[in-house]
Formats: C-alpha cells, structure tokens, sequence
C-alpha cells in the first residue's frame, strides 16, 4: 500500500486529542521536572548533613570519640554488608517488624471499622484506647520479653502494640471524613451498607488509612528494636547494645543506618500498596 492511500486511511488528530496528547505532555514534563528537583534536594542535604559532621569531628568541636566520622561509618558499613552474620541479624529484625505491621494492621483497620459502626462501643473504650496507647513501650518491652521470652514472639508483639493504636485511630478518623452532603445525597439513592462502605466510606478513609500504614512501617522497627534492645538473641538492637557497650561508636552509627534502611524499605513497600491503592480507588469510584 503506498504511504498516500495510508495517509488517507490514517485519520487525522481531532483538535481534541492533540489538546489531550499536549496536556499529557506537559504533565509528564512537570512530573520528570518535580522528580528531578526532589533528587537535587536529597543530594544536598545528604551533603550538608556530612560535611557538618565531619567538621565537628575535623575541627575539634566534638570529640571524635563521641561521634565518629561520615568516612569511618560509611567504611563499617561496607563491612557490615558484606558480613553474613550481619544479614542474619537484620533478617531478624525485618522479619519481626514486617510481621509487626502486617499484624497490627490488620487488627487497627479492623477494629477501626468495627468501632465506626458500632458508636457506643467505641464511646465506650475511648477511654481505654487512649489509656493503653499512652503507655510507654520502652516500659513494657521487659513485660513482653518475660510472658513471651526472648524470641521473635516479644518483639512482634511490642511492635504490634505501637501499630494497631496508630491504624486503629487514624481508620477512625478517615471514616469519620465523610463529607454529610456526599452522605446524604448516597442514602436518598437506597444503598446497602455495603454499596456505601465500597463507593463511599472506604474510598474516603484509604488516605487516611494508608498514611497510618506508612507511619506504622517505620514505628515497627522501632518496636522491634527496642524489644532486641532491652533483650533478645538476635536482632540489629542486639548488635547496636554490644556496640554500644564496648564504646564503638562507629559501630553504632553504621547499626542505627542498617536500621533506618529497614525502615526506608518497609516504607517504599507500602508506597508501592499506596500507588495501587490509589488506582483501585479510582476505579471504585
């Protein structure tokens, strides 16, 4: 077929779609440009944060011996990586804390929506709710390790403890943002409760929800890491206390990063739940 009879067949671009192909152009660009920016101000702040610590250290302001150095922690690092038993030990606490969240998450939206449709009962243990949850967990890691030993049953359920109240409260709050005139108008249509918990209340509390999700991933490795640290077999808090007690700063600081990476990975995870969270709910909607 020659290209003219093809240039007949081929339709030209209403000026509705190439308004539409334009408007995805620009998008994209802003989206690659805000991408960008971010990059840019990861990079200088990581830095800054550097060279003022190694100023302290280099100057003589602060004690080396207190703080190290960004060479020295990064050279630790390095072998703590390639260290089996250092992969071990993380496996613990990841393995902990992922169970933690997994865990605590679903009793915390569960009962979120059980106390959003039953009002008295949670009129009722609002003031047990608030009681627990504003126990100190530090306190109450030596209670956990005594009923359920030094395994990885303590630490899940110290992590699980900070979880549930974090998802539990924040699903009650995003039920509760429904708007009463998106309310109103969905019962003058006759839905079943279970119509307007799908189109209506969960899409409405998904944000909510999921921000409570990514909150909970970085507050479960603290759970679990305060429980290896009060006691445990294994686990980054035990590698931070042997450190610690033999005055190993730069071990320190290279265990407090392995343990705020644990957290950064949990984290992209459910970043990536967020963004199919997010096409599901448009979808529902």
């Amino acid at each position: 077929m020659s290209s003219a009879t093809s240039n007949v067949l081929t339709p030209a671009p209403t000026d509705e779609q190439r308004f539409d192909a334009d408007l995805l152009g620009v998008v994209a660009r802003r989206r690659r440009r805000v991408q960008l920016t971010s990059w840019i101000v990861r990079v200088l702040v990581f830095v800054v944060f550097s060279l003022v610590w190694w100023s302290l250290s280099a100057t003589g302001l602060v004690n080396v011996n207190f703080i190290s150095t960004p060479w020295d922690v990064a050279v630790r690092i390095g072998e703590m990586i390639i260290d089996p038993e250092v992969w071990y030990e993380i496996g613990h606490t990841f393995q902990a804390a992922l169970l933690a969240l997994a865990i605590g998450t679903l009793l915390g939206v569960s009962c979120g929506l059980l106390f959003h449709r039953v009002r008295v009962l949670a009129k009722a243990l609002n003031p047990f709710i608030t009681l627990f949850n504003a126990l100190p967990r530090p306190a109450l890691a030596p209670l956990f390790i005594l009923w359920f030993g030094l395994g990885v049953t303590a630490k899940v359920v110290v992590g699980v403890s900070i979880v549930f109240f974090i998802l539990l409260l924040n699903t009650m709050a995003g039920m509760a943002m429904v708007d009463p005139d998106i309310r109103l108008l969905t019962d003058s249509l006759g839905p079943s409760r279970w119509q307007r918990f799908i189109h209506v209340e969960l899409p409405t509390a998904l944000p909510s929800i999921v921000a409570g999700l990514r909150l909970g991933a970085v507050y479960s490795v603290l759970g679990v890491v305060v429980s290896e640290i009060v006691a445990a077999y294994h686990g980054l808090g035990v590698l931070m206390v042997r450190a610690a007690n033999s005055f190993d700063i730069t071990g320190s600081m290279a265990v407090l990063v392995l343990m705020a990476l644990c957290a950064l990975v949990l984290d992209l995870a459910v970043r990536l739940v967020q963004r199919r969270v997010g096409s599901a709910d448009t979808r529902l909607l």
